[in-house]
């Protein structure tokens, strides 16, 4: 039974193994973004991985630690080949980086679906291996096979429920961030709004203050002139 138990655990981590694997896209130089998580391969054979911070005709500005600001310049001539994951985007077109979904991204639908899948997944199968069990006049075959259809049945469901529930982690993380970028353009719209607002105000009083001496100018001019005219 422990050793069920324990061809059980080995399945089921080492497909959760590879939840997290995307699968990666190759790039053109000219399709590289700003903000964009990219692999590198040099000329030299080296590989570095990192955030575009700046893209020039001839270089690229490299972020490769999401907890320093610093960043390294890659020339483009000494570049082999590039890779990305599929690119996310806001509302706006801007790339939305794989370091910031990390940051965001929780494991609560992850947790829940996971565990709720073992369970089910669990219950079905054993169900499943239950009736092929009663069908067959070998016991001890027909338990072997009872237990191998719950061990495949509960890792294969167990991998999909929670494929599924980090899925809905990174949809959510996603959402949270487009959101929080269209609130802060919106933001930044209404505060050059209101700027430009005050800035047209001030024109009208410049235009109404410079109205107002233009015409108390002709005023004089012509109060001039008839004091002329009086003399004369």
């Amino acid at each position: 039974m422990r050793e069920r138990h324990l061809i059980l655990c080995l399945i089921i981590g080492s497909l959760l193994t590879v939840i997290g694997c995307a699968k990666r896209i190759p790039l053109s130089y000219d399709q590289v973004q700003p903000n964009a998580l990219v692999e590198i391969k040099t000329l030299s054979g080296e590989t570095c991985s990192g955030l575009i911070r700046e893209k020039k005709s001839d270089y690229l500005s490299l972020r490769v630690d999401r907890n320093a600001s610093s960043v390294m310049k890659i020339n483009r001539d000494d570049i082999a080949s590039m890779s990305s994951s599929e690119a996310v985007y806001d509302a706006s077109g801007g790339i939305i980086s794989e370091w910031e979904i990390d940051e965001r991204q929780g494991n609560k639908n992850f947790m829940i679906y996971t565990l709720g899948g073992a369970g089910l997944s669990f219950g079905a199968s054993f169900f499943i291996g239950s009736l092929i069990n009663r069908g067959l006049d070998d016991q001890e075959q027909g338990e072997k096979i009872m237990w191998t259809t719950t061990a495949v049945g509960t890792s294969v469901g167990t991998f999909l429920f929670a494929r599924a529930g980090k899925k809905r982690d990174r949809y959510v993380a996603i959402e949270e961030i487009r959101e929080l970028r269209f609130k802060s353009a919106k933001d930044k719209f209404e505060t050059e709004k209101s700027k430009r607002k005050v800035i047209h105000q001030e024109l009208e009083k410049e235009k109404s203050e410079h109205a107002r001496q233009e015409a108390e100018i002709e005023r004089l001019k012509e109060q001039i002139k008839k004091d002329k005219k009086k003399e004369n």
